[in-house]
């Protein structure tokens, strides 16, 4: 398997550890060295626990990975200054990792969160 099949295959298995973990913190200390990464996911948790991430699509070149899929979850913290509804939320995002020697070292998100305030 090339590089990219690899890393590919690294960030499916972070995803899908991520939606059956019950401390994601234990997860991203296997997966990451990305401290922005581990707060988005921290922020996320809080806002929308036991949150979920279903894959659309994803595309591997090289050290990069892009991921676009729908999160998933009840709104039941603060998210973006935005006090809980209760409502279950469907947003559909697109993330890219960067990966170095089997660890996600930097990332980049685009959702929008204006979704949450219709």
């Amino acid at each position: 398997m090339d590089k990219a099949g690899r890393n590919k295959r690294l960030i499916l298995e972070f995803i899908r550890a991520l939606n059956e973990a019950g401390d994601k913190r234990q997860i991203l200390s296997r997966y990451t060295s990305d401290p922005n990464l581990a707060e988005r996911i921290a922020f996320l948790e809080e806002a929308f626990p036991h949150y979920q991430v279903r894959v659309d699509e994803v595309t591997a070149e090289g050290n990069r990975v892009v991921v676009r899929a729908r999160f998933i979850g009840k709104h039941e913290g603060r998210a973006n200054g935005l006090a809980p509804t209760g409502e279950r939320v469907e947003l559909p995002y697109a993330i890219g990792y960067q990966v170095e020697q089997g660890r996600i070292v930097a990332h980049w998100m685009i959702t929008d969160w204006h979704e949450l305030a219709m």
